[in-house]
């Protein structure tokens, strides 16, 4: 299983942003694999965000990235319409960007340099409607929520290549923590032998909620191939 780049904020006034930020460590199978951080704000129905996600430890050694992100868009509750999302990648020394500019909820998607890894069987941008970028996603999943609005998500990711749809419901809630259970499913762009592999992924989104009665994201953990992927909030 690829994670989302993953791997986003509090409710607006109406007269004023509310703004948040937060950051969370990364390890897979217990060992630290990097960092993922982001910013963001909401008001009048409109949201941006940014990201950042960096590996570290043997991660770096096998894969060294560093990925920005950034995204603007509309927003109602727990529906999210993006309208433009910009990344900046640097991988194992080189530098690629990709703009996703939306219209009629459907996204056009430019990389620089051209994708020249993509497949038959990857999905098609122009066949994507409904769908959001890589950050609106984590910005959904990360996000300060009140408690109508935690465990309450369903959401489908496009990156240009795959198509995903994450979704979560329900929730046990102990003392301040609420455990949210959560779904990750395939839906366009794998190949045969990935679908034959395995549809759908749970995970666990766990909230501490705070004195306020808001619901912060303390940990996710994802069960993988590779042992479990967790990340931490620092």
């Amino acid at each position: 299983m690829r994670l989302l780049p993953v791997l986003a904020l509090a409710l607006a006034c109406a007269t004023s942003a509310a703004a948040e930020e937060g950051r969370f460590a990364v390890s897979i199978a217990g060992f630290g694999a990097g960092t993922i951080s982001f910013q963001g704000s909401e008001a009048n129905g409109r949201y941006e965000a940014s990201g950042q996600v960096a590996s570290m430890g043997l991660a770096s050694r096998l894969y060294p990235a560093q990925i920005s992100v950034a995204v603007r868009g509309g927003v109602s509750g727990n529906r999210y319409s993006p309208a433009l999302y910009k990344e900046t990648a640097i991988k194992k020394g080189k530098t690629k960007h990709a703009t996703f500019r939306y219209a009629n909820a459907t996204p056009e998607v430019t990389k620089t340099p051209p994708d020249k890894n993509r497949k038959s069987f990857h999905a098609e941008a122009k066949d994507q409607k409904g769908t959001v970028d890589p950050m609106t996603a984590a910005f959904a999943i990360l996000r300060d929520r009140p408690a109508d609005l935690a465990c309450n998500l369903d959401i489908s990711p496009f990156d240009g290549r795959e198509r995903t749809r994450i979704r979560m419901s329900g929730g046990m809630r102990k003392g301040d923590q609420l455990t949210c259970p959560g779904t990750y499913s395939r839906i366009d762009g794998f190949s045969d032998r990935e679908m034959t592999e395995k549809v759908h992924w749970p995970f666990s989104v766990v909230y501490t909620v705070l004195p306020d009665g808001t619901y912060r994201v303390s940990e996710v953990v994802v069960p993988t191939t590779l042992g479990k992927v967790r990340m931490q909030r620092r």
